[in-house]
């Protein structure tokens, strides 16, 4: 592990890095590029991590430049048992921010502010995805408080690489790629804490320096220079001083301003406040309540709404960069940051691969235990599975099962329902079909494969009971609490039951419930949605039916029974509300953390909720 981030990172020239085989498990890609050095990333921790010594970096490259130098020693650095242990004893881990809205404390040069008067961020920066010129500005004054010795110059280079590694890394589909440069820039200006712009004091004499026009628009030519030189897509600059300033840190395209000393955040937080800075940039809102923030608004490359602001989200929003000293993101930063959805397979779909949805299932599952769901489909030949991989991306998809399928084994939508579900409580789901003649399983292996196609029940199939799709339901779903899915089916007098065994195999069918059914009851699928829910936290799951009157819920005993069904809620049935099936979806999902699963209706007016 590098610095506080769970990836591997590893060190060679840029002119070597080949192109990633995106069925790789272990995939690596270009993260950050100094120079002829370019510094690759894979997710999780890896014993091979490698580095070359400062003094032997000629073996790397001939004549390193001063970029390449400082990109490789804040590598070192970052990889440091001492980095590290700053990094786990940071100050003020989690809490939120507490300055004002740093996109407007010093608010751009007036000319920009015309020219970008959109809320979304320039054109320099108009979405996080892609490459990224990023050009670090270190600005050192006169005397000793505004000097940088060459360990604070190698820790800001540190801290940029580690909270722009874990940008690069929170969304491997965005193909996010720095790359740096680097200038130290000594001037003879004297601090003024007096002067009318603090920033422009210090801020166009660098410029100046550089040998671009003294001003904003010296800014505008570096950062173009940069992205050319570099061809990125897109670019910015950052500032770091110990100048006075107006706040400490702050950000408006194309450059961010920051404090060595960070405020009350000190130098340590430095990666997480400059990652916070740069998701301005990119266009993300300020998610903290002194920032004045709002919920309404339009930001980002979609235009959504500041949705996690803490001043009036549910709760005060979950935790993200946005709001507080964390590395996590809440559900609006990717929109915000304009990450789009990605194609991850060429495959699964009606032009790729010709799939269809009459004739071939898909789902998603677990079917490895490593809680990442895989893309189960149902094809023609067999069950094809795409394994997720831990950057985000999926395995090109391969044949498991040559059964279950609409040529394979003669399975068809409209009369064999198929499911992935754990039967055996190993984590890894299962897949399984109500075929002619019963119920089929193949099981998920440790190696990934599946098991022989085995039938473990003589009912609730086409044939084995008269069990029809547009009659009766079928679901696979933990009635005992055990861990493992029991077989449950709503049929003509009833539901059933079978439930599944520690050995893999099912017990006896057996009724449970003398409703919800066709017969018992006069329930109708295209009338009466019913579900398996765990409406008690008791890991158990229960029975609810969307029902003429309202809801009704048979709740499980923990011994393979349940109790009689109840009418708990005189809504979201047919005459109760009049809800359609063909208007309105209901579900049965836990809204609020507590194990307990409520009722959500997509009604007419808009969403209903009824929490257990």
């Amino acid at each position: 592990m590098t610095g506080d981030l769970n990836i591997t990172e590893r060190v060679v020239r840029a002119d070597d890095v080949r192109a990633a085989d995106p069925s790789d498990e272990a995939q690596e890609r270009t993260i950050h590029r100094y120079g002829r050095i370019a510094i690759l990333a894979a997710p999780g921790e890896s014993a091979e991590e490698s580095v070359p010594e400062i003094g032997d970096m000629r073996d790397l490259v001939d004549d390193p430049t001063e970029v390449e130098t400082l990109g490789l020693a804040a590598q070192r650095l970052r990889r440091s048992a001492d980095y590290r242990r700053a990094k786990e004893n940071r100050p003020r881990d989690g809490q939120e921010w507490d300055m004002g809205d740093c996109t407007s404390v010093v608010p751009v040069p007036p000319q920009v502010a015309e020219r970008d008067s959109q809320q979304e961020a320039g054109p320099t920066s108009s979405y996080l995805e892609g490459s990224v010129a990023v050009g670090i500005v270190i600005v050192q004054g006169p005397t000793a408080a505004l000097s940088f010795s060459e360990a604070e110059v190698v820790k800001v280079v540190a801290e940029v690489q580690n909270g722009l590694g874990w940008l690069a890394t929170a969304n491997p589909l965005a193909g996010i790629s720095f790359s740096y440069d680097i200038q130290n820039v000594n001037l003879s200006v004297q601090a003024d804490p007096s002067a009318a712009d603090l920033e422009a004091h210090w801020r166009d004499p660098a410029m100046g320096a550089l040998g671009y026009n003294a001003d904003w628009n010296g800014v505008g030519a570096y950062v173009e220079d940069i992205r050319s030189r570099y061809g990125t897509r897109w670019t910015y600059c950052a500032f770091f001083t110990k100048y006075p300033l107006g706040h400490f840190a702050y950000a408006g395209a194309p450059r961010v301003v920051m404090d060595y000393n960070n405020d009350g955040w000190g130098p340590d937080n430095i990666d997480r406040v400059f990652a916070h800075e740069t998701g301005h940039i990119f266009g993300c809102p300020d998610e903290y309540a002194d920032s004045g923030c709002a919920c309404g608004g339009a930001f980002g490359r979609y235009g959504l709404t500041n949705g996690n602001c803490e001043n009036c989200a549910a709760e005060g929003g979950v935790p993200c960069l946005m709001k507080g000293n964390t590395f996590t993101v809440c559900g609006f930063t990717p929109g915000h940051l304009g990450w789009a959805p990605q194609l991850a397979v060429n495959n699964f779909g009606y032009n790729a691969g010709s799939w269809r949805t009459d004739r071939h299932p898909r789902f998603l599952a677990d079917t490895t235990g490593n809680r990442r769901a895989d893309i189960v489909g149902f094809g023609d030949a067999g069950v094809y599975v795409s394994r997720s991989q831990p950057d985000g991306r999926f395995e090109t998809p391969r044949l498991v099962v040559k059964d279950f399928a609409y040529q394979a084994g003669g399975w068809r939508v409209d009369r064999h329902p198929r499911f992935l579900a754990d039967t055996t409580g190993d984590g890894r789901a299962d897949i399984v079909g109500f075929g002619d003649a019963g119920v089929y399983v193949s099981r998920a292996q440790a190696d990934g494969m599946f098991g022989p196609v085995t039938r473990v029940v003589d009912d609730f199939g086409y044939n084995a009971g008269g069990w029809r799709v547009e009659r009766h339901l079928r679901f696979l779903a933990d009635t005992t609490g055990d861990g493992r899915a029991d077989i449950v089916g709503f049929g003509e007098a009833g539901v059933y039951v079978s439930l599944a065994r520690a050995d893999g195999t099912y017990g006896p069918v057996t009724r449970v419930v003398d409703n919800f059914a066709y017969s018992a009851g006069g329930w109708r699928i295209e009338r009466h949605p019913r579900f398996l829910a765990d409406t008690t936290g008791d890991g158990r799951a229960d029975i609810v039916g969307f029902g003429n009157a309202g809801v009704y819920v048979s709740r499980a005993l923990g011994n393979g029974g349940f109790d009689a069904p109840g009418l708990i809620v005189t809504n979201f049935g047919y005459d109760a509300g009049g809800w359609r099936i063909e208007r309105h979806p209901r579900f049965l999902a836990d809204t609020t953390g507590d194990g307990r699963a409520d009722i959500i209706g997509f009604g007419s007016a808009g969403v209903w909720l009824h929490r257990s």
